[in-house]
């Protein structure tokens, strides 16, 4: 039997595509809990703990953690949605949160490249001036302000305190802005820049909690393992049409 250009071509589109919904299907639960470090700013900001997410947690290093291995810490995005402590819920990766409240359109908020920047340093344990030990719930509070300010959540919460604005006594603010050139260009959209990506959690019945932060590993497998398979699988075939030719 012949294999023609036609049939060879309709293989490797089935493999590919395959491949391409194996990546792009991302959806599980997790629980996410407070800790001893959580709310250090008295208006329930992270860091809180993750856990039994199946998330490739590689990218974080061990001082990050809080709950041990398998185990992340996280922050929330946006300041007036919520979650209750030590509940699981659904949750999709994304680059936005879903009906996010500043910057949002069309019901995306995009990460802002600030907030990429610092989570990322953050969970990799290199984040300057963050204190890991005695003083991480300070540290806490300084970081999560800075994430609800480059991602424009402050109006809700504007005159609590200090660390709003570049200048305002917020050193990881400062550094971000400082590294960006301006707080323009430190609130543009990060679309995945340093693996930073989104969590959007649903309950049971589908109304959204709050979103969270993650930063995964560069993509090694997956997709690009699914695809080399593929190509492989082509090789093969157009070998075997030129032996029965």
């Amino acid at each position: 039997m012949t294999i023609s250009r036609f049939h060879v071509s309709r293989i490797f589109a089935t493999i590919a595509g395959t491949a391409v919904l194996a990546s792009s299907a991302v959806a599980a639960t997790l629980t996410i809990s407070t800790n001893a470090s959580s709310n250090g700013n008295g208006l329930g900001g992270g860091s809180y703990t993750i856990s039994g997410s199946g998330l490739d947690t590689s990218a974080y290093a061990p001082i990050s953690l809080v709950g041990g291995a398998g185990t992340f810490e996280s922050f929330c995005l946006e300041y007036t949605e919520y979650f209750s402590p030590g509940s699981t819920y659904n949750y999709t990766v994304a680059n936005a949160a879903v009906a996010g409240a500043g910057g949002a359109v069309g019901g995306q908020d995009p990460v802002s490249l600030g907030t990429a920047w610092l989570y990322s340093q953050f969970a990799n344990g290199t984040l300057s001036g963050f204190d890991y030990g005695a003083g991480r719930k300070t540290s806490n509070n300084f970081l999560q302000l800075a994430f609800w300010f480059f991602e424009d959540e402050t109006p809700s919460i504007s005159g609590y305190g200090s660390g709003y604005g570049f200048g305002d006594g917020n050193a990881f603010l400062d550094a971000a802005v400082t590294f960006f050139g301006s707080e323009a260009a430190a609130k543009a959209d990060a679309n995945g820049a340093y693996g930073v990506q989104v969590l959007n959690l649903t309950d049971k019945n589908g109304n959204n909690k709050q979103s969270q932060l993650y930063v995964s590993v560069p993509d090694t497998g997956s997709t690009m393992a699914l695809l080399g398979l593929a190509m492989a699988g082509l090789a093969g075939v157009q070998r075997l049409s030129r032996r029965r030719r």
